[in-house]
Order: structure tokens, then C-alpha cells, then sequence
């Protein structure tokens, strides 16, 4: 049995607001920008994001546009380094929820497989999931920066099973968002376990009913460990 999780707003509880004129104004500063341009970089940074976009599945990869926007200004640092003093300026919090490393560990100790694929830009969220002291609970990690397509498409969960020599069949995808999470998972034929946390999104369509649904993280760890023990 195979354990598939999405990220941010499952297993961690983040809030960012990349709206925050401190963010901009900080920018500028490692730019070598006055501060007070921080809504003409701010929007060189969106154009950029906006440019790269192909299709509303398609995954732009944020370090193309952080190395843009410091090469045409012809300085040393890297795409990384300004991508991790965005994510400080931006983040307002970010930390696990409850239950959440017992939870995969104790998976991992009933012979499951346990593995993540999440939309998240690979320049914020390696670096958090090893602050987290989440890399090493997982047996395969896919990003959807680091593969250009997102949930709910199809097409990052066929590459997750190649990738890690899974079935749907044989897996359950748990995730907090009806539509990328839930909607994505069902459409290639696997288990489903949603749970409700503030960055759930609210839909008013009509999507799939998950096969399970837990009220919060304790009730999660045991589902799931029901399940694989089942």
C-alpha cells in the first residue's frame, strides 16, 4: 500500500502574502533597487511570472524568473539565494501540523509506501522540507517546478507513479483541496482522503467525493494507519 501526500496546507500549515510592500521594498533592496520602485519591480516580477505561463496546467519554474530578474541587473547572487530571501520577506507562517511526522513515520514503519507530490516551486520548498526535518520521511518527492505540470492535471500523477514504480490501485492520495488534490486523484483511478484546513479551497462545482474524509490530523494518522495495517 502507497501513501501519497500533497504538501502545504496538508502536512504543513503556511500563510504567505506576497502582496506585502516590506516584501517588495525588500527585494529592491537585495537589487540594488531605490525601495521606493517596489510596485515597478513588483510588477517586472508578475509580467515575468506571466510570460512563462503556457497553459493553465503548466508550472513555471520561479527560478527562471529570479535569474531573469538579477542577470539584467548584472549582479552575483543566485536565483536561490533570492528566492530564499523572497520566501523569508513573504512567509508570515509556516510550521507542521499536529501528528504529522509520527504519522509518516509510523506508515513507513507498517511497510507503506509514503511519498509526496505537491504543487510547490522547488526553490521555496526543498530547502522547507529539509527545515521541516520532512525529507527523509518520504521514499519519492515530486514538485511540480521541477516537472512543469500541475495538479489537477493528469499527467504529474502518471509521471509520480513511473517515477516511483507505484499503481494507483495500490495508493491513496490524502490532500486538503477538493479540486487539485481530490478532483486529480480520482481522475487517475486512486483512493482519496481529504481533510479541511484553513487553505482548503471553496468550490461551488461539482467534484468527486472522497473516499475518505478526516476532521483533523489525529483522525488522519489513524485512518491512515487503519488502512495500511488493514
Amino acid at each position: 500500500m502507497n501513501f501519497v501526500f500533497d504538501l502545504y496546507g496538508t502536512l504543513a500549515d503556511i500563510w504567505t502574502d506576497e502582496e506585502l510592500p516590506a516584501l517588495w521594498r525588500g527585494i529592491c533592496a537585495t537589487l540594488g533597487e531605490d525601495e521606493d520602485r517596489y510596485i515597478e519591480v513588483k510588477r517586472e516580477y508578475d509580467e515575468s511570472c506571466a510570460a512563462l505561463k503556457k497553459d493553465k496546467y503548466h508550472e513555471i519554474d520561479l527560478n527562471e524568473v529570479f535569474s531573469s530578474m538579477i542577470t539584467s541587473r548584472g549582479l552575483r547572487i543566485t536565483a536561490k539565494e533570492l528566492a530564499l530571501i523572497f520566501r523569508s520577506l513573504s512567509i508570515v507562517r509556516l510550521h507542521l501540523f499536529p501528528y504529522v511526522k509520527e504519522m509518516l513515520t509510523a506508515l513507513r514503519k507498517t511497510g507503506a509506501g509514503v511519498y509526496l507530490v505537491s504543487n510547490a516551486q522547488e526553490c521555496f520548498t526543498r530547502y522547507e522540507l529539509d527545515t521541516l526535518g520532512l525529507t527523509s520521511c518520504f521514499d519519492g518527492i515530486m514538485l511540480s517546478s521541477e516537472e512543469g505540470v500541475k495538479k489537477p492535471s493528469e499527467l504529474i500523477f502518471h509521471r509520480a507513479f513511473k517515477k516511483f514504480g507505484i499503481s494507483a490501485r495500490d495508493s491513496y492520495y490524502i490532500g486538503n483541496d477538493m479540486h487539485d488534490d481530490i478532483l486529480g486523484a480520482h481522475g487517475v483511478g486512486m483512493k482519496t482522503v481529504y481533510i479541511e484546513t484553513e487553505q482548503s479551497g471553496k468550490y461551488c462545482c461539482d467534484l468527486p467525493e472522497p473516499d475518505y474524509v478526516a476532521k483533523d490530523h489525529g483522525e488522519l494518522k489513524d485512518l491512515l494507519l487503519s488502512l495500511a495495517m488493514g
